[in-house]
Order: structure tokens, then C-alpha cells, then sequence
């Protein structure tokens, strides 16, 4: 299952990166912490998305009368989406040695590395 980037609600991405990680891991508590703190940054990423898409790149700004200037959502959500693969990064599961976690970190690079 993959994890729609367009999704706005907080509630709704967190139930899909908690079906995607628990294909893989069996989740502790620390864990779905993480989901959590980065179900919100990926929901305010795409709704800063339908802001951007809604108004346009380039926005009336700056010191000058009619200057244009990069939609600032466009930074944010990038921020937010880079903030959001580093506490997936994190989720580890339950095990032990090296590899505990590694599918995870793999699949948080195959989503949302191209998104940071």
C-alpha cells in the first residue's frame, strides 16, 4: 500500500503509514510516536500543496510594488515532508541487531526521498 501524497487529514495519513509499516514491523509505542509527529507534517505538506496549486508559484511580494516572489508553502512543505521521512527513519520495530528497521528506512527512501 502506498501512502497518498494529496492526503490533507492528519487522521487519514496516519492510518495508511500505520498499514504500511505494520506489513513489515510489528510497532512499539515509540514508534507510533513517530507516525504521529509525521502524519501531521505530511498532511500540512499537502495542504500547503493545494495552497500552492490554488494561488500559484509566484505570488505579489517583496519590497517593491508589484513584485513577484517563490510562494513561500512551496518551502514549507518541502521542509515538512523532509522533517516527516526523518522520524519515519526512526521507526524500527520490534528485534534485534542490525537489520531491525531496515525495510523501514528503505521504504521511507523509495516514498518520500524524491519529495524531501
Amino acid at each position: 500500500m502506498k501512502v497518498d501524497p494529496a492526503l490533507k487529514d492528519p487522521q487519514a495519513v496516519r492510518v495508511a503509514l500505520i498499514e504500511l509499516h505494520e506489513t513489515e514491523l510489528d510497532l512499539e509505542p515509540g514508534d507510533l510516536v513517530a507516525i504521529d509527529i509525521a502524519a501531521a507534517m505530511l498532511a500540512r505538506a499537502a495542504q500547503l500543496d493545494a495552497v500552492v496549486k490554488r494561488e500559484g508559484r509566484m505570488i505579489p511580494g517583496g519590497n517593491r510594488a508589484g513584485m513577484m516572489v517563490l510562494q513561500s508553502g512551496i518551502a514549507q512543505a518541502r521542509t515538512n515532508r523532509s522533517s516527516a521521512a526523518g522520524h519515519l527513519a526512526k521507526i524500527r520495530g520490534e528485534g534485534e541487531g542490525l537489520k531491525r528497521g531496515h525495510n523501514v528506512r528503505d521504504a521511507v527512501d523509495a516514498r518520500w526521498g524524491n519529495r524531501a
